[in-house]
């Protein structure tokens, strides 16, 4: 996709609130922003990294390309927490779209749209190598690739939008190793698919070019749809309630889409200062905090813009990350605590003996 990225497409935006084109946010192109040379705040990351540990709430990982980096972002209020969780790689990523938690080593892997690969890098943001395909790029596998999710036996699944293998999930083991497509090239009539995620008895995957959210068994095979969007969903969420958020790019539905679980509508949020959506997630407070090409966005439900927490940077998808709690390790004992713990037994056995026979006295 590299050298196709060289070319300059010649497409006006169809909303004038889009900082790209349809176009071009379909290919991952068009950032208007531009790009600044950050340091890492070590007190930020050490932050971070606290929220990780046990007892934290964890982070939201968003990542921006345009310094191509991963933002962590606290999940409760949607603040900022660390601009650099991971610092900015121009070496490795291009335009970052999904960062997730690999599901067995704690890892996060970096989906890549013009790179055709995910990434992957430890919770310290330094970059462990390419996750998949493993061999490196292979647009026979990924091209154009989008948002990711999970599948059965701790499967990672892609969305493909481009090559040979375009509109399908992708799979892959969790050594990277390429298992098939989760779902066919374009099963149940999709086209250029964004996102997928997993829901309790299906998945929905969202296309932008088949403007519909699909719906998939747990093999992959194709279910009813579970609606039709006009016209370009890009991170699709499933939330407590059981209603479904979408971040719709464009169109005549742009704004952030509701729907019951069932795919009736509930409404569409979108403050007039906004547009262009990439991202989603609800905040505990029941606001709504989502992306797009100027930056991180609290809005409500009312189609009302709280608060933008960062801006000038090319927002992407968002998604909840906790390693969990640490294991504490098995305590060791040298030969002084060996010691020790050996008195104690005894005196413990002695005070037993002495009760009993204060007892049958």
């Amino acid at each position: 996709m590299r050298l196709f990225m060289c070319g300059i497409l010649w497409v006006l935006p169809t909303i004038g609130l889009l900082a790209q084109s349809v176009d071009e946010e379909r290919q991952g192109l068009g950032d208007v922003n531009t790009a600044t040379a950050t340091t890492r705040n070590i007190e930020a990351h050490q932050r971070a990294l606290a929220m990780l540990g046990a007892g934290g709430n964890g982070l939201l990982l968003i990542p921006e390309s345009t310094n191509d980096r991963v933002m962590a972002f606290d999940p409760l209020t949607g603040d900022l927490v660390d601009a650099d969780f991971i610092p900015a790689d121009a070496t490795n990523l291009s335009t970052p779209i999904h960062a997730i938690r690999h599901p067995t080593n704690g890892n996060i892997l970096v989906s890549d749209q013009i790179e055709d690969l995910v990434q992957e890098y430890d919770t310290a943001g330094n970059y462990i190598g390419v996750f998949a395909p493993v061999g490196g790029v292979n647009n026979a596998i990924l091209d154009n690739i989008r948002g990711m999710g999970y599948g059965p036996n701790n499967s990672i699944l892609v969305s493909v939008g481009g090559g040979t293998n375009a509109d399908a999930i992708a799979q892959f083991d969790t050594d990277g190793t390429y298992l098939g497509n989760f779902v066919a090239n374009a099963a149940g009539g999709l086209g250029s698919p964004f996102d997928v995620t997993a829901r309790a008895s299906d998945y929905l995957v969202g296309g932008i070019n088949s403007d519909a959210i699909h719906r998939y068994d747990s093999s992959g095979s194709p279910l009813s749809n579970l609606t039709g969007i006009n016209t370009f969903p890009e991170q699709v969420i499933s939330i407590g309630s059981g209603n479904v958020l979408v971040a719709n790019f464009s169109g005549t539905e742009e704004g952030i889409v509701e729907y019951t679980s069932a795919g009736a509508p509930v409404g569409i949020y979108d403050p007039a200062s906004l547009g262009g959506y990439r991202g989603v997630y609800e905040l505990p407070n029941g606001n709504i905090l989502c992306t797009n090409g100027s930056g991180v966005h609290e809005i409500d439900r009312a189609g009302n813009l709280v608060e933008t927490k960062i801006a000038g940077v090319s927002a992407r998808f968002i998604e909840p990350f906790n390693v969990g709690p640490a294991i504490p390790p098995i305590p060791t004992l040298g030969p002084f605590g060996i010691l020790i713990l050996a008195s104690l037994m005894v005196a413990l056995g002695l005070w037993l003996q002495r009760r009993r026979r204060n007892q049958n006295a």
